[in-house]
């Protein structure tokens, strides 16, 4: 009978281990074992098909063979500090697969306990959610431009404007806002049509975006109007960038379905520091500008006004 019970306990073992290994190798998530030094012990078909290594090249390495360097070492270092101290680490980040190309994945790693209590491996598991970042960036685009020139809106614009008038109240890093306005755009739209005017609105934009930093901001105000902030910039130097644009445009005429269409925009400059601290907002920043703006407008037009 004892034969019979111990062959019982055996077997159960035995299908408990068969069961749990056809679990996770047919699991939809990516799984991952390793030592307590890091090295890859395990790693299921999932691991595999999510980023591009075999499992004979991922075992004895390290997990750091899909380190991407974007993901913040501050992350990493939070990482092991709670699992090396018996703790579940849950975060998001950022790896490199074998071809190269980047992936998101959602991490989950526990630590694992033999049964003196001795801690001997690490189980990661591992939700890739690339797809998933992806739309959500696509969507947070979505919110911030304006569908007809991509350029970003006017929502976008403020929340912008108010973050640099923060920061400058904080440490006095200047900056300068440009309103800028398309001369004569309603005899484009009643001379060309509506389908010109929107042509003509999004290779206006298409040049700007050209000559602007990565870091600088514009996006349409409404209609033909735009701002265009430029942190870090006296309007001295505003001057200069907008007079080097304008030229750019007056000699370029935009073609649309075969007809030359010659266009001139007129531009207003305020810097930051012409109001004190205590009176900077959005909305006086704006109205200076936009009283300049239509000052180059009054002057003739395809004008600079600082």
């Amino acid at each position: 009978m004892e034969n019979k019970d111990k062959e019982k306990i055996d077997f159960d073992i035995e299908n408990e281990r068969n069961i749990l290994s056809t679990a996770i190798d047919q699991s939809s998530v990516v799984i991952l074992i390793t030592n307590i030094e890091g090295d890859i012990i395990y790693v299921n078909p999932v691991f595999e098909k999510v980023t591009g290594y075999s499992r004979q090249e991922a075992i004895g390495k390290t997990p750091r063979i899909l380190k991407s360097e974007i993901t913040p070492s501050e992350i990493y270092e939070q990482m092991w500090y709670t699992i090396s101290n018996g703790g579940v680490w849950n975060g998001e980040l950022i790896n490199r697969r074998k071809d190269g190309s980047l992936y998101y994945e959602d991490s989950r790693i526990t630590p694992i306990y033999n049964k003196e209590g001795i801690l001997t491996y690490y189980l990661a598991v591992k939700h890739d959610i690339t797809e998933r970042k992806l739309l959500e960036a696509r969507l947070k685009e979505i919110v911030i431009r304006d569908p007809l020139t991509n350029s970003y809106n006017r929502w976008y614009l403020m929340d912008r404007f108010s973050q640099l008038i923060d920061n400058y109240k904080r440490v006095k890093n200047s900056f300068s806002l440009v309103m800028l306005d398309i001369d004569l755009f309603k005899e484009i739209n009643d001379s060309y049509g509506h389908q010109a005017g929107d042509y003509i609105l999004t290779k206006f934009v298409n040049i700007i975006n050209q000559n602007i930093r990565s870091y600088d901001i514009f996006g349409r105000y409404g209609g033909e109007e735009f701002i265009l902030l430029l942190p870090d910039t006296d309007k001295e130097n505003a001057y200069i960038l907008m007079e080097r644009i304008l030229n750019i445009i007056g000699n370029k005429p935009f073609i649309y379905e075969g007809i030359s269409i010659n266009i001139t925009f007129s531009s207003g400059i305020v810097e930051s520091s012409e109001i004190d601290l205590d009176n900077i907002n959005t909305d006086e920043l704006i109205k200076i500008a936009d009283n300049r703006l239509y000052e180059a407008k009054n002057a003739g037009r395809n004008k600079i006004i600082i």
